[in-house]
C-alpha cells in the first residue's frame, strides 16, 4: 500500500468512495475479547466499515494485539514461553506433546503471532513451577517418587 492516494477513494471491498488512510488503533478479535494494536497506518472504509492492513504488517499487528491480550490477562508473555521451555530443556515438539497442541503451536506463542488458551497458560505456568510433572519417552517422573511407567 501507497500512503499517496488522497481520501476519499473506492474502497475495493464495497466499491463505495469512503476508503482514506487510518492510524486508528485496530481491534483484533479473540475468544477472549477485543484487543488493540495501536502504531500501525492502514487501509479503512468509512461505509463497510474494513479495514486493510498491509500484508508486511500483518506480523507486527498480531503481535501487538496478542502482546496487548497477555498484558491484560495477566498472561505468560512469548518471551516467558520461551524462556520456560528453555529452563525445562523442552523442544518446541516436546512442549506441544506435553500440552496436547498442534504442531507449530509453541512457535506461534513464541513470536506472538497467536494467543495460548487459558488452560495452556495455566499448565505451563504449572510445568514451569514443577518440571517434575514432564512426561519424557512415556514416563512420568516425580522427585523423589519416579519414574513411574504411564498409564495406557
Amino acid at each position: 500500500m501507497t500512503h499517496q492516494q488522497e481520501a476519499p477513494w473506492t474502497c475495493s471491498v464495497c466499491g463505495a468512495c469512503a476508503a482514506r488512510w487510518s492510524t486508528d488503533p485496530l481491534p483484533i478479535e479473540f475468544r477472549e475479547g477485543t484487543y488493540y494494536a495501536s502504531g500501525f497506518t492502514y487501509e479503512h472504509c468509512d461505509a463497510c466499515g474494513e479495514s486493510l492492513v498491509a500484508a508486511a504488517d500483518i506480523d507486527r499487528v498480531q503481535f501487538a494485539a496478542v502482546e496487548a491480550a497477555r498484558a491484560d490477562l495477566g498472561w505468560l508473555t512469548s518471551d516467558d514461553i520461551h524462556a520456560m521451555r528453555h529452563e525445562l530443556g523442552l523442544r518446541q515438539s516436546d512442549l506441544e506433546r506435553q500440552l496436547g497442541v498442534g504442531t507449530g503451536t509453541v512457535g506461534r506463542w513464541e513470536r506472538g503471532t497467536a494467543l495460548q488458551s487459558r488452560m495452556a497458560d495455566n499448565f505451563m505456568r504449572l510445568l514451569w513451577a514443577h518440571p517434575e510433572l514432564c512426561v519424557d519417552a512415556g514416563l512420568i517422573v516425580r522427585e523423589g517418587r519416579g519414574p513411574y511407567r504411564k498409564r495406557d
